[in-house]
């Protein structure tokens, strides 16, 4: 089993699509395959087709949330004057997530008037 997963993993590789000869060197954040239209330009007609075509296979969701995530560690915490905001969005997410751990727990001390 470890053949097949060593095989069929390219974890740690860079992106098909990136070519040093042509990208230069490689920017984590960056999108290396064939542009597309942005969310915000399409019509209503085209957001289906627009789906289809991105890659909702485990391991491109994982290298969108990285791509995501990495652009927003540059320009929030690994800038020059970042000024504490990325740790405030830490904060905040987590604080995000407590609040949705604790919704069930805590209904029952909702104040309901009866009549």
């Amino acid at each position: 089993m470890g053949n097949i997963v060593q095989n069929a993993s390219n974890f740690g590789e860079f992106p098909k699509e990136f070519n040093p000869r042509i990208h230069g060197a490689y920017q984590a954040d960056r999108y290396y395959g064939t542009p597309d239209k942005a969310f915000s330009e399409l019509k209503l007609g085209e957001v289906i087709p627009w789906m289809k075509r991105r890659d909702a296979s485990l391991t491109g969701t994982a290298r969108f949330f990285s791509r995501k995530l990495y652009g927003h560690q540059l320009r929030w915490h690994l800038c020059a004057k970042n000024r504490g905001v990325g740790v405030v969005h830490f904060a905040l997410f987590f604080s995000f997530l407590g609040m949705l751990r604790c919704w069930n727990h805590d209904r029952h001390l909702d104040d309901f008037k009866y009549h």
